[in-house]
């Protein structure tokens, strides 16, 4: 296995976190359909929106650091391929399972129509 194939996969982590910043530094204003956290209950109203990218956001720079701690660690502790795609398994479904967070979240704190819950 090549370093530049070692190289490439231990920069996912941190270009995931670059990502991460970037999006906290430049949040997406309003809703639109190219950046940002956009589902169908995302985008129900701004209120919701902005929530939702906030908690994404926050939630991809945990991932990201989590992503990067494992593929440090899987790189010491596994043969070299092994090591590439646990880490890559491990972001794919952190990524994934934190869409279900966000849309968990958000179906707490809005109803169907984007409106906050009251309490919330």
């Amino acid at each position: 296995m090549s370093a530049t194939m070692i190289l490439s996969n231990l920069a996912v982590g941190p270009l995931l976190l670059a990502f991460a910043i970037l999006f906290k530094v430049f949040p997406p204003k309003k809703i639109n359909a190219l950046y940002g956290y956009r589902t169908p209950r995302s985008m129900k109203s701004q209120e919701s929106w902005n929530a939702a990218n906030q908690y994404a956001n926050d939630l991809m720079m945990w991932v990201a650091i989590i992503t990067i701690i494992f593929q440090i660690g899987l790189h010491f502790l596994f043969p070299r391929a092994v090591a590439i795609l646990t880490s890559c398994g491990i972001m794919t479904a952190l990524l994934v399972g934190s869409l279900f967070v966000v849309e968990n979240f958000l179906k707490r704190n809005f109803d169907e129509n984007g409106v906050r819950k009251s309490g919330q």
